[in-house]
């Protein structure tokens, strides 16, 4: 049973990587069409699909409209987070020469690709392990059925990045996910070849590879901007007369009424139905975040930002940047916070335990019609973005049993 008193924070799990600046984004529709030359085109040239809008059940918080979109990150943030080197490795910890055959084995790769693996000018024999360097050709000669399990393994040791931390390809082919990118056949093909699943989700762990295979400066950098993206959800709040005053009373939280209140005032004076895009609902430090990207200029205390101080900092007007730091962040929650039972509610903290540790791997805030206000990852390559809870919680089950649990703000903290 996870109890307030043990509650441990861990720091956040996914894109944990180091990264510089930008706070600015780009939005792309859903199937990854390229809106970057609407700019250069008339009214009468310019046209494109209209998103997918759907509609929640009505609730509480009125009924909200919404539609999934791209984040892109600014290319000043790409260029700066790109690898440093495009070589791929394949680091294996805790093992001699004869028990990575072993392994290799029992991970049932080709023999003969094992064997040229193993050849002393592919490895290099470390103090903690045993590095391997694949060339292009060996690691799409890994078959599918054994790519997952290859990788999980790699995922074990934090010096293989790019297994830990594998891109998710959010769209329904991986060819869909590149589509509107300026990347050749041959790139493409590639990236089909050695994506690979991990339970339902679609992973691709080879951006050293792709980016080595890449046959100029300008389709690497159209390759790191197709991984850089994110999903989001953009929402509208619809209000009629008969939810009107249950939403008031729903988004009027006593931590965020003084900033909102006006707004939310206006908005009832209007004749029924009203439309309100649900930013203006939101405090006004969150609405300082949402769809953008961190500025490392802010890490007062060292730490990035991530998923905890996110959630935590939700009704705050000025964020502390101590919550960046887990064992701070873990006393603050146990102190400002106390465990409650759905149905969730607007500001509710939703702590991802595992079920075997119960340590909070992740957190995230709800917003209503099990939307997420969520940052997930520490890496400013991470935008604050709205999300489907379920959404969130598939990226996570990956690698942990995952528990949800929510605390709520105490009154008068």
């Amino acid at each position: 049973m996870f109890k307030l008193p043990v509650l441990a924070l861990l720091p956040c799990f996914l894109s944990c990587g180091t990264a510089l600046h930008a706070t600015r984004l780009t939005l792309r529709p859903i199937d990854g069409a390229d809106l970057s030359a609407i700019s250069q085109k008339t009214p009468e040239e310019t046209s494109f699909e209209q998103p997918d809008l759907i509609l929640s059940p009505k609730g509480p918080w009125g009924q909200l409209e919404y539609f999934e979109t791209y984040i892109q990150a600014p290319e000043d943030l790409v260029l700066a987070t790109q690898p440093r080197s495009i070589r791929t490795r394949w680091f294996f910890g805790g093992v001699q020469e004869e028990d990575l055959k072993e392994l290799l084995k029992q991970l049932e790769l080709p023999q003969d690709l094992a064997t040229a693996l193993c050849a002393p000018d592919s490895w290099s024999v470390e103090p903690e392990g045993i590095t391997l360097f694949p060339s292009i050709e060996q690691i799409q000669q890994v078959p599918n059925p054994v790519r997952a399990k290859l990788y999980s393994t790699l995922s074990k040791w934090d010096k293989n990045f790019y297994h830990v931390e594998p891109e998710i390809i959010y769209a329904d082919s991986v060819r869909a996910w590149l589509k509107g990118y300026d990347i050749s056949e041959t790139t493409i093909s590639f990236a089909e070849k050695v994506s690979y699943k991990l339970g339902t989700t679609m992973l691709f762990a080879d951006t050293p590879a792709i980016l080595e295979l890449a046959g100029s400066e300008k389709e690497r950098l159209e390759i790191l901007r197709a991984i850089s993206r994110s999903p989001a959800l953009v929402a509208t709040v619809l209000l009629d007369e008969e939810h009107k005053i249950d939403a008031q009373s729903y988004w009027s939280k006593g931590f965020s009424a003084m900033n909102t209140s006006p707004f939310r005032e206006a908005m009832n004076r209007l004749k029924a139905p009203a439309r309100i895009d649900l930013i203006h609902l939101l405090p006004a430090n969150v609405r300082k975040l949402l769809y953008t990207y961190h500025n490392p200029k802010t890490s007062i205390s060292g730490y990035l930002p991530d998923c905890h101080w996110s959630a935590l900092n939700f009704f705050n007007a000025d964020p502390f940047d101590h919550l960046c730091e887990p064992s701070k962040a873990t006393a603050y929650a146990i102190a400002n916070f106390t465990p409650v039972a759905p149905p969730y509610e607007f500001g509710d903290v939703l702590f991802f335990t595992d079920t075997q540790s119960g340590d909070a791997y992740h957190s995230c805030v709800y917003i209503a019609a099990d939307i997420v206000f969520t940052k997930n990852g520490r890496s400013p390559l991470e935008p604050w973005v709205l999300l489907k809870l379920d959404k969130v919680k598939s990226m996570y089950d990956m690698h942990f049993n995952t528990n949800v649990t929510a605390y709520r703000r105490k009154p008068g903290s």
